[in-house]
């Protein structure tokens, strides 16, 4: 964290200065914040069929499930 700094002896048109520069900092550290979250967000996309891949013989198990109890609500 930034030290408590005194900005008493600065001049009007400086302290405008330094505002327009932090603000154009803010905005460059947001842009960079919301560019790491959609790369974030791409990278799991991009391991999504990953995922799906190893879910599949799970799910392929719990329809079997499914359509052996189904076959049995019939029979009674």
């Amino acid at each position: 964290m930034m030290e408590h700094e005194d900005f008493s002896g600065l001049s009007k048109g400086k302290l405008k200065s330094l505002i327009k520069e932090t603000e154009e900092v803010l905005v460059l550290l947001k842009e960079e914040l919301q560019k790491r979250k959609l790369d974030k967000q791409h990278e799991e996309i991009d391991h999504l069929e990953d995922h799906l891949k190893e879910a599949e013989p799970h799910l392929s198990t719990i329809k079997a499930f499914i359509q052996k109890i189904i076959e049995d609500s019939k029979k009674t």
